[in-house]
């Protein structure tokens, strides 16, 4: 990544410690865990209208400009790992099949790109297309990687989000890469 934009980058964490992500470093943090172990961080510019929790269900409507970085875990639940990561992996749509006696909830959208990569997939939901990225759907692009673990012993399933103008697509590939690097 280019220096200057590496210079303006920070690494924030919950208080605990469960979570670290890289954002822009004068963006605000704010973190939320449930008694199961699932939840993450979300950071985002100050000001912004954010929801308190960000779960999977979050999408902007079209004409949103938000921008935001999203990190999440499912915690211990295999059943809650592979719920989520369903979409994404074969793998995940069958242990829910076989969990919850039922597919996927949601469909990926047709145009949201999807590369696998071992126990990874990045994928994009392109400008206006509320896929699996959290938040996704308004007039940034949503860069994602949703990470599948479930014989780890910890939480089976991460995802991260980072939702920026196209031109600032690097910041998204540093704060994806060292999520990586962290849970993957």
């Amino acid at each position: 990544m280019p220096a200057g934009d590496a210079a303006g980058l920070a690494v924030f964490s919950d208080d605990a410690g469960f979570m670290m992500l890289v954002g822009p470093a004068t963006w605000t943090c704010h973190g939320l865990y449930g008694a199961d172990g699932s939840g993450g961080l979300l950071i985002s510019p100050g000001g912004e209208s954010v929801p308190s929790d960000p779960d999977p269900g979050w999408h902007l409507s079209t004409s949103s400009s938000e921008e935001a970085i999203v990190g999440y875990e499912t915690g211990a639940s295999p059943v809650q790992g592979a719920a989520l990561a369903c979409p994404l992996f074969p793998s995940a749509a069958t242990a829910t099949r076989q969990d919850l006696g039922e597919g996927c909830a949601v469909a990926p959208p047709s145009q949201e790109s999807t590369t696998p990569s071992g126990s990874n997939v990045v994928f994009e939901d392109p400008v206006g297309v509320a896929g699996d990225g959290i938040p996704s759907g308004g007039l940034n692009p949503a860069n994602g990687v949703m990470l599948y673990l479930p014989a780890q012993g910890r939480s089976s399933a991460y995802l991260a989000t980072c939702t920026l103008p196209e031109a600032q697509h690097d910041v998204c590939t540093a704060v994806l890469d060292h999520f990586v690097a962290q849970y993957g």
